[in-house]
Order: structure tokens, then sequence, then C-alpha cells
């Protein structure tokens, strides 16, 4: 499963943007990590937003020629969400995101 998380937001207002292939993971970090993505409130509308200097995530995942969507506010971020995060950041390639 192709895994990408846009990170918009904070003080500086910098966008950032992870990507990564479950495939290419461990058996045991894979299955975390999407475990942690099954339960996501997938193509909802997006909420508003919860205060200047926040983080929002933009979650987008592919499997199998299935997309789907979803933006997080900082405060939605489970505990089960954040080691996919932490993955994204160590594993995944982390440039500036356009727009």
């Amino acid at each position: 499963m192709r895994v990408d998380v846009t990170r918009r937001g904070g003080f500086a207002g910098v966008a950032l943007h992870a990507a990564l292939d479950t495939a290419q993971l461990p058996a045991a970090d894979a299955s975390r990590a999407e475990a942690a993505l099954r339960d996501l409130p997938w193509d909802r509308p997006p909420a508003e937003p919860t205060g200047a200097d926040r983080f929002r995530y933009e979650l987008a995942t592919a499997e199998g020629g299935h997309e789907r969507h979803v933006q997080l506010s900082e405060d939605e971020i489970s505990d089960a969400l954040r080691p996919l995060l932490d993955l994204l950041s160590d594993q995944g390639q982390l440039r500036a995101a356009s727009g």
C-alpha cells in the first residue's frame, strides 16, 4: 500500500510531504501501519481548521487501483497513527509540498 502524507500549518506555515510503500517495510511495521490506517474517516469532508499554527494532515492511500483520502487536524491524530507518521518521517521520502 502506498501512503502519502502532507503536513501543513504550524508556526512557519511550511508544508511537508512524505511517502512510503508498506511493501518495502518489515512485515511487523507494515501490519502496524496498515492497521493504523484502517479506521480513519476516509473520504469525509475536511473539518474546519481548529486554530492558527495548528498542523493539518492530508493522508492518501493507494492499493490495487483504489485510492482513499482524508484530512485530519492535529487533535485527530491517534496514538495508533503516530508510529506511522514517524515511519513516514524516518523512511519515507520527505520533501517540501507544493501548494
